[in-house]
């Protein structure tokens, strides 16, 4: 006999680090970033700068190219994994490309801006996965209301997909 798994427990369950998030380790440069980061932070009461970090620590290369968004992508690629990692307790912010650990409020605040900006596109994700789902179920009643019978013009079924692949034209 299966026994059915209550949703709230998978849910619960799904919460906790897995054995592979917890044992991920930082690397000897990612430490000395969030040395840096937290020194500036939480000592000079300040933000660190991309352009600072790339002085500072070897490993980190500055792109001079003045058509250069992100002068550093390691530097978000090291934060990220920093930020993801339980070695550590701290959360650096980012923002503008400068970085820094915030008290309470300050902290909140930028996982709520996280949250804010991926909301609309996980509502999008899940509108578009429901509509394309529908592929091949039957219609009882046209897009008017009207039953759809032999005699109508609507088609019997949803038809979500076009039946060309256009992306390799």
């Amino acid at each position: 006999m299966t026994e059915q798994m209550d949703l709230f427990e998978c849910s619960a369950e799904t919460t906790e680090p897995t054995k592979q998030d917890k044992e991920k380790r930082l690397t000897p440069r990612q430490w000395r970033l969030l040395d840096l980061i937290k020194h500036n932070s939480l000592v000079e009461n300040r933000k660190t700068t991309q352009k600072e970090i790339c002085d500072a620590i070897d490993g980190y290369e500055w792109d001079e190219d003045e058509k250069s968004h992100d002068h550093c992508v390691a530097i978000w690629t090291d934060i990220k994994d920093i930020n993801l990692s339980y070695q550590t307790d701290k959360l650096i912010i980012s923002k503008n490309f400068e970085y820094w650990i915030g008290d309470r409020e300050e902290t909140q605040a930028f996982i709520d801006k996280l949250w804010s900006d991926l909301c609309p596109r996980l509502i999008r994700y899940w509108a578009y996965l429901t509509k394309v789902n529908r592929d091949g179920q039957g219609l009882l009643i046209d897009r008017k209301g009207n039953v759809i019978d032999e005699n109508s013009q609507a088609r019997v079924f949803i038809e979500s997909y076009g039946k060309e692949r256009i992306s390799e034209n």
